[in-house]
């Protein structure tokens, strides 16, 4: 493909400037570039999907602290799924579907690292960036293999609602455990137990969360799984049980603050003879296949649902997309489903 006078433009996003507090659209700026042209050993994947993931404002802040720092004027990283629309690589071929971190871009060039296949038969493109994909694997690694909720045992999610946090509740109560919600709107709560199947969801705004909490959970949490971080994490780690666990999955309540602040109520994981277990989906990445096997079980047997809260538009709709989820307006994996895959007509 050759960037001619009639071949597509490449949309790119660059960050613009360091964002303070929440990013918006006035952080980011879109450029256009030719469609790159391939060297031996390349593919040329074109977007169909945008992953939208809370840790890109980790990665925004003005500190190296953190791997994959994005600076102004680079690149926005982000994970895409896309087709293979050209391949001088041998083990792609054209008209295969793919994802990795390809940059928030319509078309990348890749020479096979860190590229995956998607199976389609097994979930549709945009359930690969999402629940079939690292925020999915996320939840079933964290669960089945750190935090091993029993039969009879009360788990806390707290960020149910998002990516990780939709997909880890309903993995734990595969398992047998009660499942409590934490989330951030009342609707969210009413989506976790009638469509999700969470037995109790409280809305962390409300004045009184950390009382329907303790009401909820009168013999103390034997789990508590954290997206969040901040006062949500130190409440809960008040109600951790005897030798229980709580995972740090994530804490997006602190990616966007000056000064991060650390758990305050530590103290209970002592007395407790709780432990606080750091997490990376990345250390389990040969037994991917494994657990796409048994959740594509799930999915068909209907007891797994991969929810995603769709955007459409372009490269230039990411922005958009990333601050409402900030804010709070998806249900589970937020996605951008760009005009490539418009143009099949859902196909993928």
């Amino acid at each position: 493909m050759s960037a001619g006078d009639n071949e597509p433009r490449n949309k790119q996003l660059l960050l613009k400037r360091v964002p303070e507090g929440i990013s918006g659209p006035e952080d980011f700026e879109v450029r256009e570039a030719p469609v790159p042209e391939l060297q031996e050993g390349e593919l040329l994947v074109q977007a169909h999907y945008f992953g939208v993931d809370a840790a890109l404002r980790l990665i925004t802040r003005d500190s190296d602290e953190f791997l994959f720092r994005v600076k102004p004027g680079d690149m926005v990283h982000g994970s895409m799924a896309g087709r293979v629309v050209r391949s001088r690589h041998a083990q792609f071929s054209e008209g295969e579907y793919v994802h990795g971190s390809l940059g928030i871009q319509n078309y990348a060039v890749s020479n096979g690292e860190g590229l995956e296949r998607c199976d389609l038969t097994q979930a549709p493109l945009g359930a690969w960036l999402g629940g079939f994909g690292v925020s999915g694997l996320t939840a079933y690694f964290a669960v089945t293999d750190v935090c091993r909720p029993q039969p009879g045992q009360t788990v806390l999610i707290n960020g149910a609602a998002g990516a990780v946090g939709s997909i880890a509740g309903q993995i734990c109560r595969l398992a047998g455990a009660r499942v409590i919600g934490l989330t951030g709107s009342s609707a969210k709560c009413d989506w976790l137990t009638s469509e999700l199947g969470y037995d109790v969801a409280i809305n962390y705004r409300d004045a009184d969360w950390y009382e329907q909490l303790q009401r909820a959970a009168p013999d103390r949490l034997d789990v508590i799984f954290d997206n969040v971080g901040g006062k949500v994490l130190d409440e809960s780690l008040k109600l951790i049980g005897m030798r229980g666990t709580v995972l740090l999955c994530g804490s997006t309540s602190q990616y966007s603050e000056a000064h991060m602040q650390g758990p305050a109520n530590y103290i209970w994981l002592g007395t407790m003879r709780a432990r606080l277990q750091g997490f990376v989906v990345f250390d389990y990445a040969d037994r991917y296949a494994e657990a796409r096997r048994v959740m594509a079980r799930w999915i068909e047997a209907g007891q797994l649902l991969i929810p995603f809260w769709e955007v459409a538009g372009d490269v230039d709709m990411f922005p958009e997309a990333y601050q409402k989820m900030y804010l709070g307006e998806n249900l589970g994996k937020t996605l951008v489903r760009l005009p490539a895959a418009e143009a099949l007509g859902g196909a993928a």
